[in-house]
């Protein structure tokens, strides 16, 4: 794994407690009940602050969002956009 999941599996450890998703990088986060509402700012604010980026409503909307796999992607996009 990357730089960058390993850090959003740290976060989703640490904040979340997160252990039972068979594959943590690819299960749906949402689904697994590791985030909810409040839990989506925090995350939003931690990466925003961590990653030097800024997401976008679409981002919020994009399907990849749901993962740690497709949100590292949409991380490394807006680094180099």
């Amino acid at each position: 794994m990357d730089e960058i999941q390993n850090w959003l599996a740290s976060w989703f450890k640490e904040k979340k407690g997160a252990t039972d998703c068979e594959d943590l990088y690819t299960c749906n986060y949402f689904q697994a009940g590791y985030i909810d509402s409040f839990g989506v700012v925090e995350l939003i604010m931690d990466i925003e602050s961590n990653f030097k980026i800024r997401f976008s409503q679409d981002h919020f909307q994009d399907r990849r969002f749901s993962s740690i796999k497709g949100l590292a992607d949409i991380i490394r996009e807006l680094q180099n956009s």
